[in-house]
């Protein structure tokens, strides 16, 4: 019984589309502590336009030395928080990849040349590399159920990135 296009063409499910899916960014900053940081930086350009600032010295000393040295300290205690904030960010990424090894940048980038190399056939639910797809003596691959594409894409990237693999031409 042949197909319709349509139905050849209907969208993934959500469980096919969480196995194609691109493999996840390792983490970086939070974006609490990113925010600190820009508001820190702020306070940091005001507190030096202030020391540059001459406003002709008719205030007490007390005055002057909490005008200039004020923005400062705010943002040193701004970046102590922002600190701690991505800290606590970083314990709870790790807590919830318990037992899952995290990928360094360059692994990452790796995988996801990887994936962005192969091809989907809808109508078949597989997944492929077409010959050359990653360098040039890189071989086309059989057809790969989608079950595992995850995995066939970290061990291709271990294999065509790999200590073991042949350089890549520039």
């Amino acid at each position: 019984m042949a197909q319709s296009l349509v139905d050849i063409d209907r969208p993934l499910d959500e469980a096919t589309r969480a196995l194609l899916s691109s493999p996840p960014e390792p983490a970086g900053m939070s974006g609490a502590a990113i925010a600190l940081f820009c508001v820190a930086g702020l306070f940091a350009l005001g507190g030096v336009r202030g020391l540059l600032a001459d406003d002709g010295g008719s205030s007490d000393n007390a005055y002057q030395a909490g005008r200039a040295v004020g923005p400062f300290f705010f943002t040193a205690i701004l970046v102590g928080v922002a600190l701690a904030v991505n800290a606590v960010a970083q314990r709870r990424r790790r807590a919830a990849q318990q037992g899952q090894a995290a990928p360094t940048r360059a692994q990452w980038e790796q995988h996801r040349r990887v994936w962005r190399a192969a091809w989907l056939c809808r109508r078949c639910q597989v997944a492929f590399f077409p010959a050359a797809s990653l360098r040039p003596d890189f071989p086309a691959s059989p057809a790969i159920p989608v079950e595992q594409f995850p995995l066939w894409v970290a061990t291709t990237a271990e294999r065509a990135f790999g200590p073991t693999a042949p350089p890549l031409p520039h």
